[in-house]
């Protein structure tokens, strides 16, 4: 049987087996926006008069600090839930990124003294200065890729078509890089996050869509016999959506209004029916006129390029699609792996209308000293009930197996 099994490192240096048992608890938060760690130590007095790790250099304002964690067949194990020597052992790369506040709290009883340490990912690094640069004749895309590029860190950025060119329009960025990158993804409908390849430990940004094609995690289910794996699951459908978006500004050259719009999302739909489906029917027969039934208005830069238009209006429609949110906590020792955001993954025993695919936002790691591991994560989905491409892990489709 798997074991469940983590490796914690300082400056790419795996902490001995003494550290490993004073640690109390880790957390690692994997975001859209920032990925975060929370690490809980003991510490007590030694002979000396000195604090354990108070004076360690490993604690230190922007040690790289980095978390594998997962399952394994049992070797090179430090208990039921410990440290992995040698090698990733096929251990996820969680968490990549620095310290950066470090808490100490001492206590005059036993065990009630410990330090707390925090960690943001990468995108740390873009948040440090703000600054005011202006960038012409570059796409959203090149941008991107100048400002990571700076960072030493390898990028993976999908081409955006428009070019600013310099006689018409200049991008101007005023804030930090990770501000002003992040920017350029949302009016692309894109994310900005950074990853390690499990294979080759390189961190990497991405500036891409969603990937709603690729092939899905293993499967979460919710009472579904032996296949279950979920302690919780819950879903939750918001009509109140825009389904038609419009965005509009003066043409700088010719004088003259430029618009942009979109009625209907662009993006994989993750079930049979979308929000024009379950929304646009209805209203359509409660609200006149219907030629821009439930619009919204978006004000765009000053541009020549109807292009620019189009894109920011149909990135707000595609986020405007994500209308069902989910959450839910995992029995990890029933599923046997590691969740991870920016994929999807199917559900299952939710009923017809909410199993299927979901695209995971955000997974939240919780470590215990007392070998836990629990699992919780968000996820979202443009559209409800399966339509039969689902290729569901465990016998049956949607009902509990008997």
């Amino acid at each position: 049987m798997p074991q469940k099994a983590y490796k914690l490192l300082f400056d790419d240096e795996a902490v001995d087996e003494e550290f490993y048992g004073d640690i109390l608890g880790i957390t690692v938060s994997e975001q859209a926006g920032a990925s975060t760690l929370q690490l809980r130590l003991a510490t007590r007095l030694d002979d000396d008069g000195s604090w354990r790790y108070l004076e360690d250099d490993r604690l230190t304002p922007f040690t790289k600090a980095s978390l594998r964690l997962g399952f394994t067949g049992g070797q090179g194990l430090a208990g039921a839930l410990g440290g992995v020597t040698g090698g990733n052992d096929g251990l996820e790369p969680v968490f990549d990124g620095y310290i950066t506040t470090v808490d100490v709290s001492l206590g005059s009883a036993p065990g009630g003294t410990s330090i707390n340490v925090a960690a943001l990912d990468t995108s740390v690094l873009l948040s440090l200065e703000e600054k005011v640069v202006a960038f012409a004749d570059l796409s959203d895309s090149d941008i991107v890729q100048q400002i990571v590029a700076a960072y030493a860190v390898p990028v993976i950025a999908e081409g955006t078509s428009t070019v600013h060119q310099q006689d018409t329009t200049t991008v101007v960025q005023r804030g930090t890089d990770l501000q002003f990158v992040r920017a350029l993804a949302r009016r692309n409908g894109f994310e900005f996050y950074f990853e390690t390849d499990k294979a080759s430990e390189q961190v990497t940004a991405f500036f891409r869509p969603p990937q709603l094609d690729d092939t899905p995690q293993p499967d979460l289910a919710i009472q579904f016999g032996e296949d279950s794996n979920l302690r919780s699951f819950s879903a939750r459908l918001s009509g109140q959506r825009p389904l038609n978006v419009k965005a509009a500004q003066v043409d700088v050259q010719a004088n003259s209004a430029n618009t942009g719009q979109a009625g209907d999302t662009q993006l994989t739909r993750l079930g049979a029916s979308d929000l024009n489906t379950l929304v646009g029917g209805p209203l359509g027969s409660l609200v006149t006129p219907r030629a821009a039934l439930a619009q919204m208005l978006v004000l765009g830069p000053p541009t020549s390029d109807p292009a620019e238009l189009q894109t920011l209006a149909q990135a707000v429609r595609d986020e405007a699609g994500w209308f069902i949110s989910a959450s839910g906590e995992i029995n990890s020792d029933a599923y046997g792996a590691v969740l991870r955001p920016h994929r999807l993954v199917l559900v299952k025993g939710a009923g017809t209308p909410y199993s299927g695919k979901y695209y995971v936002t955000s997974v939240f790691h919780e470590l215990t000293s007392d070998g836990g591991y629990v699992q919780r994560f968000e996820a979202r989905r443009n559209a409800r009930d399966v339509d039969g491409s689902q290729q569901f892990g465990g016998a049956g489709l949607v009902l509990p197996l008997p």
